[in-house]
C-alpha cells in the first residue's frame, strides 16, 4: 500500500495530460493567434467603446482598464475552466466579437432610448473583461499548467503575436474593419482547429462567417445610424454615409432624410448645425474680410468649411491634419461645404499641428485652430501656452491667432478662462468675441491687432452675426481673473473636463 498511494497521483496526473493533449494541438500556434487577435479586438473595443462614451481621456483610461482587467481576470479563472469548454467559448466569443460593433450601439442606444445613457459608463466597463480579452489570457496558464510549454517561451510566442497583431492594423487598419475582421475570424478558426474541433464543423462555422462579413458593412453602417438617432436626436430615416476607425479615433459621416450632412469625431460634432457653421464665419470670414490674408493656416481639418471661407477671400490657405481620415471624409462627402475640389488656393499637410508649426519657416497673416476642445492630454497641448509661443513665431508683425474657447468666457468657465489666460501671456492684445448663435467665445489675440473693436463689430455685422459680445483687454483681463495659464505640467485641465463630462452623463444631463 505504501507503494501504490505516491502511484494514484501520478497516474492521476498522466490520465489528465493524456486528455489534455486530445484536446489541444500545436500549443505554439494556440497563444501566438491569441496574441494576434487579442491586439485586433483591442483595436475595435478602445475605437468603438471611446466613441459610445463620448470619449474623454478619462473615458479611454477606463475603457483601457477594463479591457487589461479582462487578462487578469482569464489567468486568475483558468484554472477553474475545463478544457471541454474551450470550444464553446470559442465560439460564443467569435460570436460577440464579429457582431460588438453593432450589439455594443444598440444597447446604449437602447439605453439612451430608456432615459439612462449613464448605465452605459456603468454596464460596458463591467462586460468588456468577460465578452472581450478574458477569453484569449486562458491558454497560456492552461498550457503551462499541463506541462506543455515553458512559461518564458509561450509569453515570448504571445508577445510575438501582439506585435504581428500591431503589424497587422498598420497594414489592414486604413482599408477598412471588415479586413480587420477578416483577419480575426482566420485566427480564431485556426484556433478552433488547434483545439481539435473537427475539420467538417470548422467549415461550417466559416461559412456562416463568411455570410456575416459580407452583410456585415451594411448592419454596421445601420447600427450606426440608429445610435447616433438615440444619442444625437438625429431625426428617423438618418443614414450613414462613411464610418472608419482611424489611427488616432472614429470618423463619422451621417445624413439625415433632409440631405442635411453631420460630421462627428469620437462620436463629438465637428460639423451639421447652424451653430458650427456660424463658428467657421467668425473664425474664418470674419479675420479674412478684415486681414485679407496672403497667406492663412488653419490647424485641424474638420469639416474644412472654415478654409473654404478664408480661400474665397483670396490668398494660399493650408490646413494642417494629423488624421488623414477626417481629411479623407471631408473632402469627400462634406465637398459642397468646403469646396475642396474648386477653390485651386488651398493645400493640406498630414502632420501634426505642433510639428509643423514648430518645424516651418512660413509666416501667415491668420492662423485658426480649428481642434477638439480639450478632452485629451494630446488636443489639451493645443490650448497651451508654449504652442501659442511657437504660434506667435510663425505670425506675420500684425498677423492674428483665432481660437474657439470652446465655450462662453465667463467668470465661472474654467476651461474657458484657462484657455484665454494662455493667450494673455504670450500676446500683447486679446479681443473676445461671446457669440450666442454658437453660443461660444472666441479670441484675436496678436502682437498688434490690424483693427479696432469698430472695426471688428462691422465685419461681424457684415457676416449676419447679430447677437454678440465684445470684450477689449481690460474686460478680458478681469474675466481671467486668476485663472491659470495651461501648461505642459499643468494638464489637470484634461481630468477635469473628463470628470466633469462623465459626472453629467450619469446625472442625465
Amino acid at each position: 500500500m505504501t507503494e501504490l498511494a505516491p502511484a494514484l497521483p501520478r497516474m492521476a496526473h498522466r490520465v489528465e495530460h493524456s486528455a489534455i493533449n486530445r484536446v489541444f494541438h500545436a500549443p505554439l500556434l494556440l497563444v501566438f493567434l491569441s496574441g494576434i487577435n487579442l491586439i485586433l479586438i483591442q483595436w475595435v473595443l478602445v475605437r468603438e467603446l471611446t466613441a459610445l462614451l463620448m470619449g474623454t481621456e478619462l473615458v479611454v483610461m477606463l475603457v483601457s482598464v477594463a479591457y487589461f482587467t479582462g487578462l487578469s481576470l482569464g489567468y486568475l479563472i483558468s484554472r477553474s475552466i475545463p478544457v471541454r469548454w474551450l470550444t464553446p467559448i470559442a465560439l460564443l466569443m467569435l460570436a460577440l466579437h464579429l457582431s460588438l460593433p453593432i450589439w455594443f450601439r444598440l444597447l446604449v442606444g437602447g439605453l439612451a432610448s430608456a432615459q439612462v445613457y449613464w448605465a452605459a459608463f456603468l454596464l460596458l466597463p463591467l462586460l468588456t473583461p468577460f465578452v472581450i480579452s478574458a477569453f484569449y489570457s486562458l491558454f497560456l496558464p492552461l498550457l503551462v499548467d499541463r506541462d506543455l510549454g515553458q512559461l518564458p517561451r509561450l509569453y515570448a510566442i504571445e508577445v510575438l503575436g501582439s506585435a504581428a497583431g500591431v503589424l497587422a492594423l498598420l497594414i489592414l487598419g486604413e482599408l477598412g474593419l471588415p479586413l480587420v475582421y477578416l483577419l480575426y475570424t482566420i485566427n480564431l478558426l485556426l484556433i478552433l482547429l488547434a483545439l481539435r474541433f473537427p475539420w467538417r464543423a470548422v467549415a461550417g462555422v466559416a461559412l456562416a462567417c463568411g455570410a456575416w462579413l459580407a452583410l456585415f458593412p451594411s448592419l454596421n453602417g445601420w447600427s450606426n445610424a440608429r445610435w447616433y438617432e438615440a444619442l444625437h436626436d438625429l431625426p428617423p430615416g438618418t443614414v450613414t454615409l462613411f464610418t472608419a476607425y482611424s489611427a488616432y479615433q472614429k470618423v463619422d459621416v451621417l445624413q439625415d432624410s433632409a440631405g442635411n450632412r453631420y460630421l462627428y469625431l469620437d462620436s463629438l460634432l465637428h460639423y451639421g448645425t447652424n451653430r458650427w457653421s456660424r463658428l467657421n464665419v467668425i473664425m474664418g470670414s470674419v479675420p479674412a474680410d478684415l486681414l485679407q490674408p496672403q497667406s492663412s493656416l488653419v490647424i485641424g481639418a474638420g469639416s474644412m468649411e472654415m478654409e473654404r471661407f478664408i480661400a474665397e477671400r483670396g490668398g494660399l490657405v493650408t490646413t494642417v491634419e494629423l488624421d488623414p481620415v477626417v481629411v479623407q471624409a471631408s473632402s469627400t462627402y462634406l465637398s459642397e461645404v468646403n469646396r475642396m475640389g474648386e477653390l485651386t488656393n488651398r493645400r493640406v499637410v498630414i502632420d501634426d499641428g505642433k510639428h509643423f508649426v514648430a518645424t516651418t519657416d512660413e509666416h501667415f497673416d491668420l492662423i485658426a485652430t480649428d481642434v477638439p476642445a480639450a478632452f485629451s492630454i494630446q488636443t489639451a497641448t493645443l490650448y497651451s501656452v508654449p504652442f501659442y509661443e511657437q504660434i506667435a513665431q510663425r505670425l506675420t508683425p500684425q498677423g492674428v491667432l483665432v481660437v474657439n474657447l470652446t465655450a462662453r468666457l465667463t467668470e465661472d468657465n474654467q476651461v474657458a478662462r484657462r484657455i484665454t489666460a494662455s493667450l494673455l501671456t504670450v500676446f500683447d492684445e486679446v479681443i473676445v468675441v461671446t457669440s450666442n448663435s454658437s453660443r461660444l467665445s472666441y479670441a484675436f489675440a496678436g502682437r498688434d491687432l490690424p483693427f479696432d473693436m469698430v472695426q471688428l463689430q462691422q465685419a461681424l455685422d457684415a457676416n449676419g452675426e447679430a447677437d454678440y459680445t465684445l470684450y477689449q483687454w481690460s474686460a478680458v483681463a478681469s474675466l481671467v481673473g486668476d485663472a491659470r495659464p495651461i501648461t505642459l505640467d499643468s494638464m489637470d485641465i484634461v481630468l477635469q473636463i473628463s470628470a466633469g463630462w462623465i459626472a453629467n452623463r450619469l446625472r442625465g444631463e
